[in-house]
């Protein structure tokens, strides 16, 4: 690997990156892994951790969320230097290969010519932990899975069906909705939503060698799972840690410039990005036309624009339509770009009545800001704030029912939980965990020989 500019398809590595690293002393080399804006964000309180306490830190980017507004400026904002960029392109089965590839050579050189162990912290349920995990236990090398098992729950048929049936007869009561979708034993797993992501953290969790779960919830399926107990640790999610530190520079946030006719007005937020709700016209159409319900009864709606709604929007033929919803609901309709920086994020949600979203993040976030969250998917990969309350499933099936759902959610006391689910300090207790760890078996990666503490017993005499 040799040092290239990021314009090129070749891996990029900071300048000196290989000097400084023959110059420390240190036996770990923790890598942070990045390549999406959720990435970057969950990421970075681990990333200042791991500096503050003076560990060899190592940040990888995949490249995968490459333009300003999903990367850099979230970077500069948390005060990240990235050492290496993988420079992956498409397409999607490309970018699988070529992160596998391209991180395992650098893993490979870190530990055979440097000395270092390489410890990866993969986040989440991203094509990037999903390929990342794979370059490390490969060459034997066991990641920590931040945010470990996201798994999606949804409501089964019968519960879908009847809910369908009634509401066509006008029959649809929201508290008793509500209810019923804080009842556990009303969801099955298996789903393959949000796509491709319910398969990348299925697939993660075999090469993990610490669980870092983020709630309680998540300790109970990963041990049904049948993954060693003793490596599961419930350290809530650094989310929380990213919005402290959000919070911080709220002041510095120009998000009401953008979007003025939505300051001090009681709004929604509004993202859609999953690849199963935009590039399945039906979905779409659904979930656009309650947009333009709410908007044409005077709520005051904020919809950002993303890659994949832009895509929609334009692929089936909306474009003339959401110009002429802007002109005509000028005063309480926004259209805009994604906030670049996460304190503008934060900013607006924090302000919003309720958020509306079919984002996993968002859910937390909306959850930690003591904000309704209305999630437009069939289930839900942040279950756990659907049982706390403070979220609610709107199913892409019906535009009236969405907007009845949203409506019914704006600044809904009931939703609104005053104790987050998320913890706080998270980084600080999942680095504790991993130096724990390392101090006592000096790797992540075992064999069942290491794990069951079977050593002591060899005997190759014969």
């Amino acid at each position: 690997m040799t040092n290239n500019t990021i314009e090129d398809n070749s891996v990029y590595i900071r300048p000196n990156f290989w000097l400084d690293i023959e110059k420390s002393e240190k036996k770990y080399a923790h890598i942070i892994m990045i390549a999406t804006k959720p990435d970057i964000i969950k990421q970075a309180p681990l990333y200042q951790e791991l500096k503050n306490r003076n560990e060899l830190v190592v940040l990888v980017h995949t490249g995968q969320h490459y333009d300003y507004n999903l990367s850099k400026w979230v970077l500069d904002e948390f005060d990240m230097e990235v050492d290496v960029n993988l420079n992956i392109f498409w397409p999607i089965h490309k970018k699988f290969s070529l992160i596998v590839e391209r991180l395992g050579d650098f893993l490979v050189n870190l530990s055979q010519n440097f000395g270092k162990l390489p410890i990866p912290y993969v986040h989440g349920d991203t094509l990037t932990a999903t390929t990342a995990d794979k370059a490390a236990f490969l060459n034997k090398f066991a990641v920590v899975h931040v945010e470990a098992w996201i798994r999606t729950f949804t409501p089964n048929k019968e519960f879908y069906h009847n809910l369908f049936k009634e509401y066509n007869k006008w029959n649809f009561d929201w508290d008793t909705y509500y209810n019923a979708l804080q009842n556990f034993d009303l969801y099955e797993t298996g789903s393959i939503e949000p796509y491709p992501e319910q398969f990348d953290t299925r697939w993660i969790e075999a090469s993990t060698g610490l669980f870092a779960a983020p709630v309680e919830l998540y300790r109970t399926t990963l041990t049904n799972e049948w993954f060693p107990s003793d490596h599961i640790k419930v350290v809530w999610n650094t989310v929380a840690d990213a919005i402290e530190i959000s919070k911080t520079k709220i002041g510095e946030s120009k998000a009401f410039e953008k979007f003025p006719n939505m300051k001090n007005k009681p709004f929604i937020f509004i993202t859609i990005h999953r690849r199963e709700n935009t590039e399945k016209k039906e979905r779409f159409l659904v979930i656009y036309n309650a947009i333009k319900k709410l908007v044409e009864k005077w709520v005051y709606v904020c919809f950002l624009w993303l890659y994949a709604s832009e895509y929609a929007i334009d692929n089936y033929g909306l474009r003339n339509d959401i110009e002429e919803l802007k002109e005509k609901y000028k005063d309480n309709f926004a259209y805009g770009p994604a906030l670049a920086h996460h304190s503008e994020v934060i900013d607006m949600i924090s302000k919003a009545w309720a958020v509306v979203t079919d984002s996993g993040s968002m859910q937390e976030e909306a959850n930690i800001v003591w904000v309704p969250c209305v999630t437009v998917r069939f289930g839900s990969d942040r279950t756990e704030t659907i049982l706390a309350g403070t979220n609610i499933i709107a199913p892409p099936i019906k535009s009236n029912l969405i907007a009845d759902i949203v409506l019914w959610a704006i600044a809904n006391e009931k939703m609104i939980n005053k104790t987050h689910l998320y913890g706080k300090n998270v980084s600080k207790i999942i680095v504790d965990e991993v130096l724990e760890m390392l101090n006592k078996d000096w790797k992540l990666f075992k064999y069942d020989d290491e794990r069951l503490d079977l050593e002591q017993f060899f005997d190759w005499e014969i």
